[in-house]
């Protein structure tokens, strides 16, 4: 019945049987995967992006000093806290609405 369906792989690996042969699995079998690398910029990305190739100005060097350059992360300390208030605020607001929407 395995063999009838065109979907499912088929056999094991090694001596427990044929390998995969089916479908998708047949074409990743005999398919050796590469990168692939597509350069897909709007103008304005490429101009953004432009700074990534020779040759480098004095200009390009310290815009990508700039974006290299090691920054503090935001105080996550306290961001639970200020989560579950924004939640708190969210709730009464939309209670208040649908309290108004009942009363009318």
């Amino acid at each position: 019945m395995q063999i009838g369906v065109e979907t499912l792989p088929f056999g094991g690996i090694g001596l427990s049987g044929m390998g995969f042969y089916h479908g998708k699995y047949s074409f990743d079998t005999f398919s050796h995967m590469k990168s692939c690398l597509v350069k897909n910029f709007n103008p304005i990305g490429e101009k953004l992006a432009s700074g990534r190739y020779p040759p480098y100005s004095e200009s390009k060097m310290q815009f990508l000093a700039s974006l290299m350059r090691k920054r503090r992360g935001l105080p996550t300390k306290y961001l639970s806290h200020l989560f579950a208030f924004g939640l708190g605020v969210a709730f009464v607001l939309i209670t208040n609405a649908l309290m108004k929407d009942t009363e009318q």
